[in-house]
This record gives structure tokens, sequence and C-alpha cells, in this order.
């Protein structure tokens, strides 16, 4: 009975998450190809990025800055992108909930952390030899990274879905809110797990593996590490 609640729970959870979504508008309903516009951002100076309101996000290394975003012409119009402290900032100025899609293609030398939200899709590689990368995912959003990177933290919540591809050497995740983390194809060598509310997280660590999982969540490795765990509410560590 217990189980059942913590359950219904996480979902109710995840279902007013997302409700507070923006909603993507079908491109197809009313909407003109002409009334289409792409804007560029003349901006510098940052290795770390924050945007939500459900934007398509494709980041990739390169030697020099550029920010493009394409959409319906009033959307790009209403964006408000700027720098502080480092850190890209998107966001609309007005908030309304429907929205066409909102392409974002960023150009950066180096990254040392992300913050997806609000049912965002992100697309982030060609980061190598990161001392650091700090990778936070909320509001059912979902990012594939594809990195290298000495320490991987990764925070996840709200029913989002990470993916990793490249490597590492130590990767912390917290998991809550029925997320999923797979990154059977980014090897570590010790990984540290805090897994929650029926959150799954799939990953390959060859040396020390340190869970600590509750409310029917599930942890499945590859690789022959030393286990240490901590389990409760019907969670698992098993091997794949």
């Amino acid at each position: 009975m217990k189980r059942f609640f913590t359950t219904f729970f996480t979902l109710g959870l995840i279902a007013s998450l997302l409700t507070g979504c923006i909603i993507n508008v079908n491109p197809d309903d009313n909407y003109n190809p002409q009334d289409e516009r792409t804007a560029t951002f003349n901006l510098t100076d940052f290795d770390r990025l924050n945007m939500g309101s459900a934007f398509a996000i494709t980041v990739t290394q390169g030697a020099s800055f550029a920010i493009t975003a394409r959409g319906y012409r009033n959307d790009v119009d209403d964006l408000n992108v700027f720098v502080r402290n480092g850190v890209l900032n998107a966001e609309y100025r007005v908030n309304r909930n429907r929205r066409y899609k909102m392409q974002f293609t960023i150009t950066m030398p180096t990254l040392r952390g992300v913050d997806f939200s609000g049912a965002s899709q992100s697309n982030v590689s060609g980061f190598r030899n990161l001392a650091e990368l700090s990778i936070a995912l909320s509001g059912a959003s979902k990012g594939t990274f594809d990195v290298q990177a000495t320490r991987t933290v990764v925070n996840l919540s709200g029913a989002s879905e990470g993916r990793l591809n490249g490597s590492g050497t130590t990767l912390q995740a917290d998991l809550a809110g029925a997320s999923t983390l797979r990154s059977f194809d980014y090897p570590t060598t010790d990984a540290i797990l805090d897994v929650s509310g029926a959150s799954q997280a799939n990953i390959a660590v060859s040396r020390n593996l340190n869970v600590t999982a509750s409310g029917a969540s599930t942890v499945r490795y590859r690789g022959n590490p030393t286990i240490e765990q901590r389990l409760s509410g019907a969670s698992t560590v098993r091997p794949e």
C-alpha cells in the first residue's frame, strides 16, 4: 500500500510539472513558413547555459562563439537572451503557454555546465578533456551529451531523461521524480548515485559503485565494480 501511494504521488507530481510546461503548437496549425525568422545574438564570454521554455537546443564545440535562434517571428521577437556571470540565459519576456518550436544553435569553445528546463530537448557534442561538467535537466526535459569529462555531475528531475556518450572518470548523479539516466555508453571508473521516485539509471563503471535508491527505483550496471548500496522501497541494483 505504501508503495502504491508513493507511485501515485510521483505520477501526480509529474502531471503537475507537465501542465506548467510551454506547449509547442503543431507547425501545421495556421503556421506560415514565411513567418519564420532567424535571429543572431552577438554574445561572448560564457561557459554555462541556462535555458528552458521547451526550446530545442543544439550545442557544439568551436573556436569562437555563435548563437542563433530560429522560430515563429513573434516568438523570436519575444526572446530575451543575455550573458550574466559567465552564463548564457535564454527566455521569453512574456509568459504564454502556446508557442511554436524555437530552435537554438550554439557554438562555444568550452562548456562547464547546462541547466535545461521546461520540456526542452537538447543535443550537446564535441566537448573533450573537460575537468568538470554539470548537467541539470528538469520539467520533462530530454538531453543527449557526447562529451568527455574527468568529473561529471548530473541532476535529473521531473520525468527528465539524460543520455551520456563518451567517457569520464567520476560520475555523480542525482535522479528524482521518475527520471532516467542512460549512460551505458559513458564508461567511468567510479560512480555515486542517489536515485528516488521510481527513477532509473543505466551506467557503466569499472571500480566503485555507490548507490542510494528509494521509491521503487532501479539501477542497472555494466562492469565489475565494488558495490556499496542502501536500498529501500522495492528499489534494486543489478548487473546488465
